[in-house]
């Protein structure tokens, strides 16, 4: 699992925010319906380099909900190709995404994390790192898709060597 409740959660804290294409838009695309014509077309969501040749297209489930806040142990990214999440069955769930550092891991100074609703679907762009599917109100099931070498190192997890904490906004009480 890539994300676990920790007992003592980390000193780095990420607040959880709306997500939007235009905050989203550096990590990967929200697919969403967003005109008013009949379609909107992704291309984006099919890119992939040469050597990753081979279609790939399943569905997921994800039974364990998440309670917040959280800790990130581990990340993911995928070198070749983009990986796009599609809602089945579910509700809210969140995208927690980083930029690479100078070495290609995780610049955990740039880590977001963005709730995100249960009709949109994501497709993190190739080599991004991102965590595990993560569910916030039901088991869930997604339609994945993307493109593999065939190689080991299709997929790349890293655990974290510290791990960050994912919690909600701070609402401000109304009676206050």
């Amino acid at each position: 699992m890539t994300v676990s409740k920790a007992e003592t959660l980390p000193n780095q804290v990420v607040t959880i925010e709306p997500l939007t294409a235009a905050a989203f838009a550096s990590f990967g695309m929200v697919v969403a319906h967003a005109s008013a014509a009949r379609r909107h077309y992704f291309p984006e969501a099919l890119e992939h380099s040469p050597e990753a040749a081979q279609a790939s297209f399943w569905v997921s489930r994800v039974d364990a909900v998440t309670q917040l806040p959280l800790a990130v142990t581990m990340m993911e990214r995928h070198p070749y190709t983009t990986q796009t999440f599609l809602p089945l069955r579910g509700g809210r769930y969140l995208a927690v995404v980083a930029s690479s550092d100078q070495q290609g891991l995780p610049d955990l100074a740039t880590a977001r994390a963005f709730l995100v609703a249960g009709h949109q679907g994501l497709t993190y762009h190739r080599d991004v790192w991102h965590c595990g599917m993560t569910v916030l109100d039901a088991p869930s099931e997604f339609a994945v898709l993307m493109h593999k070498t065939g190689r080991d190192d299709d997929d790349v997890f890293l655990e974290l060597p510290r791990p960050f904490s994912i919690e909600p906004p701070v609402v401000p009480d109304p009676g206050a």
